[in-house]
């Protein structure tokens, strides 16, 4: 679901967009054996947004560049 702020401005995360991402995240850091508050964390948190923000809007999208990344 595209919500219309997208359109306005992409940087912009709605309350479902916030959901998508922290689910992803709290996947990845058990499947990473991270901790919430170490640094890495806090760098995927930061990847995560950021390639949101630039339009990939899938779990598996942005899943497979996170791997890529990895």
């Amino acid at each position: 679901m595209t919500s219309q702020f997208h359109a306005i401005d992409p940087r912009v995360l709605t309350p479902s967009d916030i959901e998508l991402l922290q689910s992803l995240f709290d996947e990845e850091i058990k499947a990473r054996r991270m901790t919430y508050d170490c640094p890495q964390a806090a760098d995927l948190a930061a990847r995560l947004v950021e390639l949101y923000q630039r339009g990939i809007r899938s779990k598996d999208g942005l899943r497979d560049r996170l791997k890529a990344a990895a």
